[in-house]
């Protein structure tokens, strides 16, 4: 119902409903994904609206997704770029998660109902008025859990099986019945039971889930029986450290999705780890430890790799466990300010309002350590300094962890008062989106951890924070230094174990130096690195920026993942000239470079005496670009396990590059490979590393001019051909898309030892190969191709070598021809085609340009078969028709074809074999040879009679234009044809037929054959001029021909 409704195009907004836990996010995600993959729509995007949207998050979400960039925009530019995107007829699925309220779609860029095009919307919600508000065309409600269905789910999350006790079988199902029906009360309270098999503990559970509790703040006896499966689930971990960090993440704002770092410094900030841990790297091991508890115990959600976050029922149920430690508020509500104004036990406080109020509010902090203050935007503080009072730090003197955020384009500008450095026991600070201006202040906090400066500016980094010996992480994000080189004062941080400096550089910057750290990442650039790597550089040298020597072989030595461009130096190679060989740079996972024109190859052993060592073997990512003196990759034997990691390999603009792998390496675990104008490169693999290659899933060559073999026999140096050794089995059992553009000089893309080569290749694009012969060295079974385009291959002969291929013998149609057409026929069945299962076929010729149209598939790879027509050089699968009765097997599973400037071609398939094809959409455009569509060639059997029945049984669409030559839909082969019987054709699912611009065309069939079309709707006629009015009788529009037709055409436009 739900996916019928999203699919639906009259249907904009839908809803769906249903109280806090019953899986309203879930489903709505999986549903998305549902769509995704079925290609209903081209992108599927999700963002949590919550109670109080943040307009910001919500357009930087969407921006995301879409890949838009919105940082450098103006807050009145963002939501016109993103109506522009939303509106340009892409199907897109916009869900909008936990909807409270009525939301303002033009203040976020969503259009609205009378002009969204591809744009859908799906909402969750609590409330029925929500969808009423916001106008959802249908709104689904999802109920809670029978009985049934949620003894069902407990079962699953706790693993009972119907082998268990019958004791805890009875005890679990009182246990899920006090859930209420609530899936995600289940699901925290089955997941503390899981493996526990004593019949107490399960007594303990069943007695906490049906006690009274008592909650000032709730009057609704199920919500309070929810809250108390929760609190079991709390109660019964047994790790405090993760109980502490549940309780924790409950001060963040609903929905928010927390970060692990950000998790991380405040857990350690926070005492969760205690006081005496060996390294900033070991605490956060302990906080994700905690985390994975948290989320096998279903107290977390984890968004993705490197996100959590809280359902709001169970923060509502942490805070309300911490009993009243823990408060969040907003100050423009005087009742919560109140309430919190009277608290004197508050450990963790967040709170959010206006500058005046969150920097004026009076409580009792003397408990309080953690405290997060929100800052909203505020016009009367636009462009003013805030100074904040002494007063305000004063009476919070045993903070641990102070976080304060502006949320907006513009930065909050305040100056921070003395009163910060009776911060004794403060251990993690964090500002965001401030300008603090002069900071040294901070030099003075003895206990300081962290400092984290995201998207700030300061005037300095101060010389004062080097003094701090427990100081072990500096993070510079996007943050502005107006003076000086931060690396100077980085570098004599000699407690500093963590370092995070992304995109903070300024002109003074000229050479980066920092100290031995146990995690980095150093990025210039606005693409972001792997936040789960511990040590990453991206720097691009220019005249500002450049590591020094020392810096550049300590990153290059410890990072893993390293990305430079245009570095300074002579050195010819990495290994040995900068990193010694016995090193390895084993713990690279991504090697990107680009400019560095001393090069000459990344390994050079040939010199190497003794047996190479294993070098990259974590690689995963190597790219390379503009290297202008790289002659190989590899100058030397190497292990043979060197770069079995290696995924994706990705080559361009290197001039001088003449191969890649020359000795024997196992890379079966790569799966990508792209080349891009390399044009002295004469060969990729050789054999034994071709085999070897087990998962590539994509090849794609392009402008590389002196291409000649993919693969080269490294024994002949030639390329293989059918006499080499067998012995090496499939190759290339997980390649999908093969693309080869602009190599002039390739004979042969692909040959094989194995008919059963390429099982999963999808598709193939091939342009502009002078002098292409084949594209495979033998007939090959691609029974997943879905596409193929061929364009600009004048000496192609055909897709593998005549003596390969398939022979096959004429299809005969089996009980398609019937005498009385008042039965019920039997239907042709599809042939199957054990060959081919394509679904689209699109051929183009080049009389009118070579245009990179729509992708679609041909028709099989048969000796007289070629697919496209590249310039002279017809298409004799379609030229040659008569020879399709033996080929029909190649058709029978297409489902699209269209053909487009093929000159050559004067039919497309013979009668016989239409009955066996699974054909739905036909498109003819500009082929000027063209005389019939189909052709009866008397080879159908007619001993059943002159009742075709059922001719193309899924054909739905068909369109013919500007074909200069067509006389007849349906024809036969010859002239002197002498058979008068009258033969009836039925085209059973025809519902739109449209003919344009056919100056020749006569009528649908010569006299003989009767056609029917019981479910046509739409017939267009335009520029038909031959095209009598008698002969439209076969299209039923003559009131003397209704008898051919059993229902209405509800349009027709005929215009000669």
């Amino acid at each position: 119902m739900l996916l019928d409704a999203l699919k639906d195009d009259n249907n904009y907004i839908t809803g769906l409903q249903g109280m806090g836990g019953t899986g309203k996010t879930t489903l709505a995600k999986e549903v998305g994904k549902e769509l995704k993959q079925s290609k209903q729509f081209t992108q599927i995007i999700d963002t949590i609206v919550s109670l109080f949207p943040d307009i910001k998050k919500i357009q930087d979400d969407i921006a995301r997704a879409l890949g838009l960039e919105l940082d450098d925009c103006n807050e009145s530019d963002r939501p016109k770029i993103l109506w522009s995107r939303l509106t340009n007829g892409e199907k897109i699925l916009l869900i909008l998660d936990d909807v409270w309220g009525n939301i303002d779609f033009n203040e976020i860029g969503i259009p609205y109902s009378d002009n969204h095009k591809g744009c859908r919307i799906l909402i969750t919600t609590r409330s029925l008025l929500v969808c009423k508000k916001l106008g959802c065309s249908k709104t689904f409600q999802l109920e809670l859990l029978s009985d049934e269905e949620a003894w069902t789910m407990f079962q699953r999350h706790v693993g009972l099986t119907e082998i268990s006790t019958k004791s805890l079988l009875a005890k679990g199902r009182k246990i899920a019945n006090e859930c209420k029906g609530l899936p995600i009360a289940i699901a925290v309270i089955a997941s503390s039971l899981k493996g526990i098999q004593h019949p107490k503990e399960w007594d303990v559970a069943l007695k906490s889930s049906q006690k009274h509790m008592s909650m000032n703040d709730v009057v609704d006896d199920d919500l309070v029986k929810i809250y108390g499966c929760f609190k079991f689930g709390y109660d019964y971990m047994k790790n405090e450290k993760a109980k502490k960090l549940f309780l924790l993440c409950s001060i963040f704002r609903e929905d928010e999705e927390i970060s692990l770092e950000r998790l991380t410094r405040f857990g350690i900030g926070g005492g969760l780890v205690g006081e005496d841990y060996d390294s900033y790297e070991d605490a956060r091991s302990q906080v994700i430890r905690s985390k994975n508890k948290l989320l096998d115990s279903c107290l977390l959600l984890e968004t993705d790799q490197c996100r959590v976050k809280m359902h709001d029922l169970v923060r509502d149920a942490a805070q309300w466990i911490a009993n009243k430690e823990i408060q969040t508020m907003r100050l423009y509500n005087k009742n919560q300010k109140a309430m919190v104004e009277r608290e004197t036990n508050i450990k963790y406080l967040l709170c959010e309002g206006k500058p005046k109020d969150v920097f004026s509010f009076k409580l009792d902090g003397s408990k309080l350590e953690i405290l997060i203050v929100i800052v909203h935007k505020d016009g009367d503080c636009q462009n003013v300094k805030i100074k904040v009072s002494n007063s305000f730090f004063e009476n919070i003197m045993d903070l641990r962890v102070f976080h304060l955020i502006h949320h907006r384009y513009s930065k909050l500008d305040i100056s921070l008062p003395h009163s910060i450095q009776s911060l004794k026991k403060i251990r993690s600070l964090l500002f965001t989106g401030v300008n603090l201006g002069e900071i040294s202040i901070l030099g003075n906090l003895q206990s300081l951890e962290t400092l984290d400066l995201d998207y700030c500016n300061i005037d300095e980094l101060p010389h004062e924070i080097t003094k701090l010996e427990k100081f072990r992480l500096l993070n510079l994000e996007s943050c502005r230094i107006e003076r000086k080189n931060p690396f100077e004062v980085i570098e004599g941080c000699s407690s500093l174990e963590e370092l995070y400096f992304k995109r903070s550089f300024n002109e003074f910057c000229r050479e980066i130096t920092f100290p031995k750290l146990k995690r980095f990442s150093i990025n210039a650039n606005k693409r972001p690195l792997d936040e789960s790597l511990s040590k990453c550089v991206s720097v691009a040298y220019n005249k500002d920026i450049f590591l020094s020597e020392t810096t550049l072989k300590y990153c290059m030595q410890e990072a893993e993942v390293i990305r430079l461009r245009r570095i300074e130096g002579g050195w010819r190679n990495i290994i040995p000239e900068m990193i010694p060989l016995k090193h390895g740079m084993n713990d690279l996972v991504e090697l990107e470079l680009r400019s560095i024109s001393q090069l000459q190859c990344l390994i050079d052993t040939k010199h190497v005496i003794s047996q190479v060592s294993k070098v990259f073997s974590k690689l995963v990512v190597l790219e390379l670009e503009g290297m202008d003196n790289l002659e190989e990759l590899f100058n030397g034997p190497l292990s043979f396990d060197s770069l079995n990691s290696l995924e994706d390999l990705s080559i361009s603009n290197c001039k001088h590059l003449k191969s890649l792998f020359k000795c024997k390496l196992n890379l079966f675990n790569l799966k990508s490979v792209s080349l891009e104008r390399c044009p002295m490169l004469i060969a990729l693999f050789q054999l034994s590393t071709a085999v070897s290659l087990v998962l590539l899933e994509r090849l794609e060559i392009y402008d590389c001019e002196g291409l000649e073999n993919i693969i080269i026999d490294e024994s002949r140096g030639e390329i293989i051909d059918d006499n080499d050794s067998t012995s090496h089995g499939s190759m290339f059992k997980k390649l999908k898309v093969l693309s080869i553009y602009s190599c002039p000089r390739i004979e042969l893309i692909l040959p094989f030892q194995s008919s059963h080569d390429l099982p999963a290749l999808e598709s193939i694009t091939i342009d502009s190969c002078d002098k292409l012969k084949y594209i495979f060295g033998k007939d090959v079974k691609l029974g997943s191709l879905i596409n193929m385009e061929l364009s600009g291959l004048p000496k192609m002969i055909d897709i593998f070598p005549i003596c390969y291929g398939a022979m096959t013998s004429p299809i005969k149609r089996s009980s398609s021809i019937s005498g009385d057409t008042s039965k019920p026929e039997e239907q042709s069945k599809p042939i199957k085609c054990n060959m081919f299962s394509w679904t689209d076929i699109y051929c183009c010729g080049k009389k009118y340009g070579h245009n990179k149209l729509k992708s679609a598939t041909n028709t099989h790879d048969q000796p007289q078969n070629k697919l496209m027509e590249s310039k002279s050089y017809p298409l004799n699968i379609w030229e040659r028709v008569q020879c399709l009765s033996r080929q029909s097997h190649i058709l029978c599973n297409i489902k699209e074809i269209t053909l487009k400037n093929i000159s050559k071609m004067k039919s497309v398939f013979i009668l016989s074999i239409a009955p066996g094809m699974l054909l739905e959409t036909l498109t003819i455009s500009k082929c000027d040879e063209l005389k019939h569509i189909i052709i009866d060639i008397d080879d159908h059997d007619n001993t059943g009679g002159n009742n075709l029945t059922n001719v193309f049984p899924n054909l739905r669409n068909v369109k013919v234009e500007d074909c200069e030559k067509l006389e007849y839909i349906i024809g036969h082969d010859t002239d002197d044809h002498q058979n008068h019987i009258e033969i009836h054709l039925h085209l059973l699912t025809l519902e739109t037929f449209v003919l344009w611009n056919l100056p020749s065309l006569v009528g649908m069939s010569p006299k003989q054959y009767r056609t029917s079309f019981p479910h046509l709707k739409d017939l267009e006629l335009l520029e038909c001029q031959h095209f009598a009015i008698k002969s439209i009788g076969d299209f039923t529009m003559h009131h003397s021909a209704t008898r051919f037709v059993d229902g209405p055409i509800t349009k027709v436009s005929i215009h000669i």
